[in-house]
C-alpha cells in the first residue's frame, strides 16, 4: 500500500478541493449508471426494507441520483445523502453535503443500511475513512466500495494507492467482506468516460456479527 505524503491537514484538503473542482469542470464522472442499477438491486433482494444510504466522494452527485431513481423503480423512497470536501461542488448538486468522510455525524451512527464510495483512494487515511464509514452501518448493513487497476498507483490527488489483495486483506482485518462483484465491461459502450471498458470490482463488507 502506498500513501501520499502532505504537510499537513490543510494542504490534503486544499489539494483535494483543487482536484476536485477541475474534476467537475472537466465533465468527467467515475461513476457507470449501469453499474449503480445492479447494486440497487443487490440491495433490494438483500434488504427490502432499506431507507437510507451514504455516498462518499461524490463530486457531481451522479451516485446519489442513479441509487435514488434506482430505488424509486422498484417502488422504494430511499433517502441518499452524498458527502464532498469541496465547498463549490457540494453547493451545486442535489443531495450532497460538504463533508470530508474521515469524519462521522453523530445521527449516521448504527443508522445507515448502505454506504457506497468508489473514493477510497482520495484517503489520507483509509483505515480511519474505513471506520468512520462501518461505524454508521446498521445490523444489516453494506458498504461497497470499488476498486480498479487506476487505484493501484497513488500521486498528490489520489494518496492511497493498493493492489486488489491489499484492499481485501484490510478490509478483512476487523470487517468481513461478504462478496465481490465484477461489473459487466460490455455495458460501458454508451457510458462515454475515460473508465470505460475498465474492468471494476466492489467489495461488499460488513461489521462482524
Amino acid at each position: 500500500m502506498k500513501l501520499w505524503k502532505y504537510k499537513d491537514y490543510e494542504e490534503y484538503k486544499k489539494v483535494q478541493i483543487e482536484f476536485t473542482n477541475a474534476k467537475v469542470k472537466s465533465g468527467a464522472s467515475w461513476v457507470n449508471p449501469y453499474d449503480i442499477k445492479g447494486l440497487v438491486r443487490y440491495i433490494w433482494e438483500y434488504n427490502p426494507d432499506v431507507s437510507f444510504g451514504l455516498c462518499h466522494g461524490t463530486r457531481r452527485g451522479v451516485e446519489q441520483k442513479e441509487f435514488i431513481s434506482g430505488f424509486k423503480s422498484v417502488g422504494a423512497d430511499v433517502t441518499v445523502i452524498g458527502s464532498e470536501i469541496s465547498p463549490e461542488v457540494s453547493k451545486a448538486y442535489p443531495h450532497t453535503i460538504e463533508w470530508d468522510f474521515h469524519e462521522v455525524k453523530d445521527e449516521w451512527i448504527n443508522s445507515v443500511d448502505f454506504i457506497y464510495s468508489n473514493s477510497l483512494d482520495h484517503s489520507y487515511d483509509p483505515e480511519k475513512a474505513l471506520d468512520s464509514w462501518m461505524s454508521c452501518l446498521n445490523e444489516k448493513g453494506l458498504c461497497f466500495i470499488e476498486w480498479n487497476k487506476g487505484d493501484v498507483n497513488n500521486r498528490e490527488g489520489d494518496p492511497f494507492g493498493a493492489t486488489y489483495e491489499e484492499y481485501k486483506e484490510m478490509f478483512n482485518l476487523k470487517y468481513e467482506v461478504v462478496d465481490i462483484l465484477e461489473n459487466d465491461p460490455s455495458q460501458d459502450s454508451s457510458w462515454g468516460q475515460s473508465q470505460a471498458n475498465l474492468q471494476r470490482f466492489y467489495f461488499v463488507i460488513r461489521n462482524l456479527k
